[in-house]
Parts: structure tokens; sequence; C-alpha cells
């Protein structure tokens, strides 16, 4: 096994299609299936299932990827040790965030980041929260940065908190029930979101942590919605419930998007996303990385 070979069976894999595979590594396609093609003719066996959309792992597949996964992340770690013991600042910080505020909150980090370290190298990688987990969990990722609305698998990786934020109903204030909002002791505004139940709700992908939170507010709330639209993005779900066609809801962080029109009310059973830093456990992270987490941890401190 050598490193770049393990690197390029793994992007096979990851790709599931040697043509995007060989794209995405900047070499020929048929040089890519000739080195798979000595490589399974040295194991003995196929590590892929040719098919014509999506090539499928094999067995000795996973195997292979399994023990290179692990070898790359030895290196990676060796490699970062290195960095910090001999103080170099020169390394390669894979970074994953969820897009919309991952995007702001990288931003942020930028400009202070490379003041300190402007010989690190570091790509950027969007998706959700639970992709972002899993690439970590595979040495893909140094750090990934995203929402869990609990923190769950701790024995492979672990969890720093950044920030916890409230989920809001936003309604038109045109809307009867915001004359039943209630204040509560710190003086904001409550309602309950059983008293919702013959509203129709515009809400976002029942899939990822905001899914997770809408599901566990209307469970505990023991109904089920009325839905009027699913799965549009925050700005088409604001601009339905200013027309007043439904009620829908909002992470407390964005609520100076919201028009004058649209009142926004915490719920008494006060549903939180927790925005974390996720770093795969028993790995060595690097000072650059510790330092990207210190910085995700002051941008919500300071906003």
């Amino acid at each position: 096994m050598n490193l770049r070979q393990i690197e390029n069976i793994l992007t096979i894999a990851e790709e599931k299609n040697i043509t995007k595979a060989a794209e995405k590594l900047y070499i020929s396609q048929p040089a890519l299936n000739q080195q798979l093609l000595n490589l399974e003719k040295e194991l003995g066996t196929p590590l892929f299932q040719r098919k014509r959309r999506e090539w499928e792992v094999t067995e000795a597949g996973e195997i292979y990827l399994e023990a290179g996964r692990r070898i790359l992340n030895i290196k990676k770690d060796a490699y970062a040790r290195i960095a910090d013991a001999a103080n170099t600042k020169r390394e390669e910080l894979n970074i994953g965030v969820t897009p919309g505020m991952g995007d702001q909150i990288l931003n942020w980090i930028f400009r202070r980041f490379y003041r300190s370290y402007p010989d690190v190298q570091m790509h950027i990688v969007q998706g959700d929260t639970v992709s972002l987990r899993k690439s970590v969990i595979q040495g893909n990722l140094d750090i990934g940065i995203g929402t869990v609305s609990s923190c769950n698998d701790t024995d492979r990786v672990g969890y720093r908190e950044l920030k916890s934020i409230e989920t809001l109903v936003i309604v038109s204030e045109k809307n009867p029930l915001v004359k039943k909002a209630y204040q509560e002791a710190d003086g904001s505004w409550c309602v309950d979101i059983r008293g919702f139940q013959e509203e129709p709700f515009a809400l976002g992908a029942h899939t990822g942590t905001n899914g997770e939170i809408q599901q566990k507010i209307f469970e505990k709330a023991g109904f089920s919605p009325r839905i009027y639209q699913e799965g549009g993005g925050r700005r088409l779900r604001i601009s339905m419930v200013e027309l007043d066609l439904c009620c829908s809801f909002l992470e407390e962080h964005y609520i100076n998007e919201l028009p004058p029109t649209v009142r926004c009310f915490k719920l008494s059973s006060h549903p939180k996303i927790t925005w974390v830093a996720i770093y795969r456990k028993n790995s060595h992270l690097s000072k650059a990385a510790r330092f990207v987490m210190e910085l995700a941890e002051q941008y919500w401190k300071e906003r």
C-alpha cells in the first residue's frame, strides 16, 4: 500500500464512479483504471463491482478502505504532531461546514485565522451535519462545524459546544394567536404550540437537525401539523408568514431578517439547536485546528 494509491482508491469509493474520481484527482481515467486493475491483480480479488451508474464496494474493498483510512489517519496525526513540535505553522486543514450560517462563521474565522497561520492551507467542504460527522470519523475532515439537537456517538467523535440557540415560532401580526402570547419572568414573550393545532405550517426539510427539532416540537405537543409547505428555504418561509398564509419556525439568530409585520415568540418547551465543532477522538488536533475551534467559539460569544 502506498499513500497515493490509498487516496486514489478512497476517492473512487467516495465518488462511486471512476470517471468522476479521475476528474477530482486531476488524472486521466485510463491511468486511474490501470492503477486499480494492477492493485486488484496483486490482491487477487476485485475491490469494486462495476455498474453502469454507481460502483459498489466489495467485501474485500471494504477491508482495504478501512485499513487505508487507518493508515492515512496515522499519517495525518504524525504530521500534525511534527508541525506542532517544530512550530512550522505549515500544514493542511480540512474543515467542513453546513451551508448558510456556516459560510458566515468561516468568513469571520478566515480574517482572524490567517493573521496567525498565513502558511496553513485550509480546504473547505460543505454538507449537512450527518455527512460532516461521518467524514470526521473517516478522517477526511479535521473539524466539522454544524448543528445538533443532542450530542450522541461520543465514543468516536468529540463535540465542542459553541452556542445553544432557541427555535422560535413566527406568525403574521394579523394572526389572532398573537394575543395569546404571555410574558415570562425574563421578559421574553412566549406561546404554547398546542394552541397552533389548526394553523398551517411552512416547514424546513424534514431531515437534519432542524427536521429533528420540528419533529420533537410536535411530538411533545401531541399533534401532527397541518403542512402548508415543506422543504423551502428560510426566506421563502418568512415571506409566506408575512403574507399570513401559515406559521413557521426560525432559529433565534435570524430574527434580524424578519419584516416588521412578522412576530416571533419563544415556545413554552424551549427547543434548542446547538452549534458544535466536531472532531475525531483519539487523534491529535494540531494547534492550528484547535485555533479554528477557539475562533468558532469566539464568533458566537461576540454575536
